[in-house]
């Protein structure tokens, strides 16, 4: 067993590599999305490390079991038996194991300092040096089993824990994955109907569900948004201090909370006055209105509740009976708190994740014009290299002629381009002076929803009589001449059809009747 001392300056000696290696990988200069995530993980693993030998480090200077004192005792002896005790100790170690192999320590830490995709690079290059036609099959095997393998920070193992740490829609933690989530908040009542491209802007929005719908399935609701976020912190961001970002959002709620600006939750059951005149403790149910209220406390349901508690209390002059009434509203009380701690909680979260938010809108957005074969490609693809933060490296795209981009962000072949007559632009004014590139999506248009919603605007149906029409003076003189022409129409029933009299007399219906009423047929 190591002396105390001795462990204190292994402690040291490993917080002090450590420290060498997180600044070795911090200084890598990474590209691809992948080995950046990786490296933070490699990063939180070694800080955790540190975290370990402080915490070691510490118990050891504090000396709760009085062995360091003893033995910085036994060194102060003048005679150095303690040291020549160790010394013999090391030698008759050694003697014994006379041809035992020093690793030294540092070369555990030297991976950190390579970088992946240089040694891949490198380790491509090397690849189409070898050329088996020429060289021959042994010397091809010969060079691979005398070539130096560089290790990296990153591994197998890794890279295989990475393929299963994130689902296919989170593509390793650049975009979210709600789809769990929006299903639990579409079974939510009172909820609205919301697409998930929607959902991912308005998921929020708390303050617009009601209260009274606010019940187990939207607390069930809020707590998986707030595992998911806190989860997707530690898969996607494992650098991210989650602890001191809770601390400083629940310091933040105790004061909004206190002055009753949390959105949402102005008026509790707690205030004197406020949503506490409209909330039955005995039933543990609140209303909105103060009729509905009124009612409630007269109903046969409430008055059956109150002899229960009144019956389970020894009769209605008990104070137990009060007791009860004055629990119910404060469990009602700490449950609005509670949910109102859970959506503020997640509201900041997704202010935190907003850049990432706002990408995965951009995705979905983007994939569902996508066909399933493309999105199949596209998950079967490499990891995007990302772009370079120093301006002199960033390359732009080269477009002359000006071309719309693809789903890969390049500009599309120009016979594409000249085949769906993407140069001809057309205007909606009925859009908002909305341009359409070629005649596909502008004839398309017609049938989308904001054209439908601006006709309706101008009291317009979207009907197919007004397919082609962008001009808001043409639909509007086109739907006042359908109009008299309806009402011409209706006019013009009677002289449409015709009778006969017995006398073979053609006549239409209106001459017809009024013969007919005259006596004159």
């Amino acid at each position: 067993m190591d002396s105390i001392v001795e462990q204190q300056r292994q402690c040291h000696e490993d917080i002090e590599r450590l420290e060498l290696a997180v600044v070795d990988l911090m200084l890598q200069n990474l590209n691809k999305h992948r080995y950046r995530l990786i490296r933070e993980h490699k990063i939180s693993e070694l800080l955790e490390q540190i975290q370990d030998r402080s915490k070691l480090l510490t118990d050891l200077e504090n000396d709760a079991s009085g062995l360091r004192a003893s033995e910085a005792t036994a060194m102060a002896d003048r005679n150095f038996d303690e040291f020549y005790d160790r010394l013999g100790k090391i030698s008759s170690y050694h003697r014994r194991n006379p041809d035992l192999a020093v690793y030294p320590p540092e070369l555990e830490y030297v991976k950190y300092k390579n970088n992946p995709e240089e040694v891949d690079e490198q380790n491509r290059d090397n690849d189409s040096d070898d050329q088996i036609g020429e060289l021959g099959k042994e010397s091809v095997e010969t060079r691979a089993h005398n070539r130096h393998v560089v290790e990296t920070f990153m591994n197998d193992k890794d890279r295989g824990r990475m393929e299963t740490m994130f689902s296919g829609e989170e593509r390793l933690g650049r975009y979210v994955d709600l789809h769990e989530q929006y299903e639990l908040y579409l079974n939510i009542k009172d909820a609205q109907r919301l697409a998930y491209l929607d959902y991912l802007t308005k998921f929020t929005e708390f303050a617009s569900h009601p209260k009274k719908s606010k019940n187990s399935k939207y607390a069930e609701y809020l707590c998986s948004l707030q595992e998911y976020f806190e989860n997707f912190f530690a898969r996607a961001m494992p650098l991210f201090d989650l602890p001191h970002a809770r601390d400083q959002a629940r310091d933040e709620f105790s004061e909004v909370w206190r002055k009753r600006e949390v959105p949402g939750w102005e008026t509790t059951v707690a205030d004197d006055g406020g949503a506490g005149e409209l909330f039955c403790p005995a039933c543990k149910k609140r209303f909105e209105k103060d009729t509905t209220f009124k009612a409630h406390m007269n109903s046969r349901k409430h008055l059956r509740t109150v002899k229960r508690l009144e019956s389970a209390n020894n009769g209605s002059d008990s104070k137990d009976t009060k007791a009860a009434i004055d629990r119910n509203a404060e469990q009602w009380a700490q449950r609005e708190h509670d949910l109102a701690w859970s959506e503020f909680l997640v509201r900041k979260y997704s202010e935190v994740l907003a850049d990432r938010i706002s990408e995965t809108r951009a995705d979905v957005q983007r994939r569902q014009a996508l066909t399933e074969e493309e999105r199949n490609q596209e998950l079967e693809e490499d990891d995007p290299v990302l772009a370079e933060e120093d301006d002199d490296q960033d390359e732009q795209t080269y477009n002359p002629l000006n071309l719309p981009m693809g789903w890969d962000g390049k500009p599309i072949p120009f016979w594409l381009y000249k085949l769906h007559g993407l140069g001809v632009k057309f205007t909606c004014e009925i859009c908002g002076n909305a341009i359409y590139r070629g005649r596909k999506a502008y004839e398309k248009h017609f049938q989308e929803a904001r054209h439908a919603t601006n006709m309706r605007r101008l009291g317009i149906p979207n009907t197919r009589q007004f397919h082609g029409v962008a001009a808001i003076d043409e639909a509007q003189t086109l739907w006042e001449r359908i109009q008299k022409e309806k009402k011409n129409e209706t006019a013009n029933n009677d002289t449409f059809e015709e009778y006969e009299d017995s006398e073979g007399n053609v006549f239409n219906k209106k001459t017809f009747l009024d013969l007919k009423r005259q006596g004159l047929i």
